[in-house]
């Protein structure tokens, strides 16, 4: 470190430029918490206008009814009253024992590597295939399985599409929908909405890790308009999402930025 040169000036012009960039750093830091402020807000926007359609429809004429449920109010009159475990054919949990990491092979995910935008590969370790086919088919998703994490951050949800091999750990819940019933991306979207994500951090137990049980996913009230409308739902907020979306995309990378 004493080997290092650094420039130097008198003492009072050192001053100034301490002021100087404590001033002008200070403007920016604002710029930054104000961009921070609209990405929180747009990020709640865009859960309240997904709450809004998977639990009051697009109709905003249409007849309601009192869902019998404190935490949710009215919903429309024709949808179903179900649960979780109505609504699906198989809920399950990953592997619970130690996996091998490899350098290739099927991906092995945890809570970490769920989130509502997809599955993120790119933090995804792997594991050996012939562990992966020793595995039993509860940690072995298909396609149109919904992943939803239990552990830690919980409630975070999406569709597995099938796009690369994977087999799920114990901190991600499989939820595998009866296709007569329920739409894969419906439920995934009903379940990011701001009031069932409510409903899963209040169900969750745990002092220091949060982690919600399978059997009390499985209990959870879901209301379930008829498929063709619940395909309405998604397409509709698919277009909402994306004008939000791409708000908060300039919002973040306004701050970057900054």
């Amino acid at each position: 470190m004493k080997n290092i040169v650094v420039p130097t000036m008198p003492p009072e012009e050192q001053t100034q430029i301490a002021k100087f960039l404590d001033y002008e750093t200070a403007k920016i830091d604002a710029l930054i918490e104000k961009q921070q402020q609209l990405i929180a807000l747009l990020k709640e926007k865009r859960q309240a206008v997904i709450s809004h359609a998977v639990t009051k429809g697009l109709n905003p004429k249409a007849p309601m009814r009192d869902s019998g449920v404190e935490w949710l109010g009215e919903v429309p009159a024709h949808w179903e009253t179900s649960r979780i475990a109505w609504s699906c054919v198989y809920l399950s949990y990953g592997f619970t024992n130690p996996m091998p990491t490899t350098d290739e092979g099927p991906y092995m995910l945890t809570a970490a590597d769920i989130s509502f935008d997809g599955i993120q590969y790119e933090s995804a370790r792997h594991t050996a295939r012939a562990d992966f086919l020793a595995l039993s088919g509860k940690s072995k998703p298909i396609v149109g399985d919904l992943l939803v994490t239990k552990d830690g951050t919980l409630g975070r949800v999406t569709v597995y599409k099938g796009d690369h091999e994977v087999c799920i750990s114990q901190s991600v819940a499989l939820l595998r929908p009866d296709a007569r019933k329920v739409d894969p991306d419906f439920l995934a979207v009903a379940l990011s909405g701001a009031d069932y994500q409510s409903k899963m951090v209040f169900d969750a137990g745990g002092t220091t890790i949060k982690h919600i049980y399978i059997s009390i996913l499985a209990k959870m009230n879901i209301w379930l308009p008829e498929l063709e409308e619940q395909r309405m739902i998604v397409s509709a907020l698919e277009g909402e999402c994306q004008k939000l979306d791409e708000l908060i995309q300039a919002a973040t990378s306004a701050a970057e930025l900054l």
